[in-house]
C-alpha cells in the first residue's frame, strides 16, 4: 500500500472516530491541485481550521483560526486536530456561560434547563476528546511557553514558581535533584512538543 493511501486510510478512522463523538469532519477532494484532498469542518459551528488539506506525499498542510500555519505527518495532525476540537467545544461552553452572566448582568441566575444541558454536553464532548490522546501526546504550546522551554538552561529552575509547577502540570517539564542540586528538564513529552511547536509558524 502507497504511503499516501495509508495516509488516507488512517484519516478516514480518525474522522469516523471523531464523528462518534458527534464532530463530524469530511474528506473531500481537494480544491489544490498539489494536493490529493482537504478535511473540511463539522457543520455544527466547531470551528478547527481554516484549511487542511493532505499532499501526495502524506503529509498535512493546515492554517487554524487564530492564524497560525504549519505542515505536519499523520502522527502530529491527530493530536492537533483532536486538541483543538476539543478547545473548540470548551470554548463554545464557555461562551455560552459568559453569554448567560451578561444577559442576566453578573446575578447568580441559574441557566434554564435546555442550555445548561447544551453546556455540558459540550464539556462532555470535549472530554471525551481529550481521552482519545495518547499518553504520550503533547500539548499545543504557545508562544509564551515555548520560550520558555527553548530558553531553559542545564541545571535551571523556571521561575517564578508557579510557572515551573504549571509546566509539570501539563507533563512537559519534570523536578530532577542531583546531589544538592534542584532543577527543571524536559521530559519527552516536553521534548515533542517543542518539535511540534517548530512546524508551526504565524501568518500575520
Amino acid at each position: 500500500m502507497l504511503n499516501i493511501e495509508k495516509t488516507l486510510q488512517s484519516v478516514r478512522g480518525l474522522l469516523d472516530r471523531l464523528g462518534k463523538e458527534g464532530v463530524e469532519f469530511t474528506l473531500v477532494e481537494s480544491k489544490y491541485s498539489d494536493c490529493v484532498a482537504d478535511v473540511r469542518n463539522p457543520n455544527n459551528k466547531v470551528y478547527v481550521f481554516l484549511e487542511c488539506s493532505i499532499r501526495p506525499n502524506g503529509t498535512f498542510v493546515w492554517l487554524d483560526y487564530d492564524r497560525h500555519k504549519g505542515v505536519c505527518d499523520f502522527d502530529e495532525f491527530r493530536m492537533r486536530i483532536i486538541t483543538l476540537t476539543a478547545d473548540a467545544c470548551l470554548d463554545k461552553a464557555k461562551d455560552k456561560r459568559k453569554q448567560w452572566a451578561d444577559l442576566c448582568d453578573g446575578t447568580d441566575t441559574p441557566m434554564p434547563d435546555s442550555l445548561a444541558a447544551a453546556v455540558s454536553d459540550m464539556e462532555d464532548k470535549a472530554n471525551r476528546l481529550k481521552a482519545l490522546l495518547e499518553p504520550d501526546d503533547p500539548p499545543l504550546l504557545d508562544k509564551r511557553d515555548t520560550a520558555i522551554l527553548k530558553e531553559l538552561k542545564p541545571y535551571d529552575v523556571v521561575k517564578p514558581a508557579e510557572e515551573s509547577q504549571r509546566l509539570r502540570e501539563l507533563g512537559v517539564l519534570e523536578r530532577r535533584y542531583y546531589i544538592d542540586q534542584v532543577f527543571d528538564a524536559l521530559t519527552d513529552k516536553g521534548e515533542k512538543a517543542l518539535k511540534f511547536a517548530s512546524h508551526v509558524e504565524r501568518t500575520v
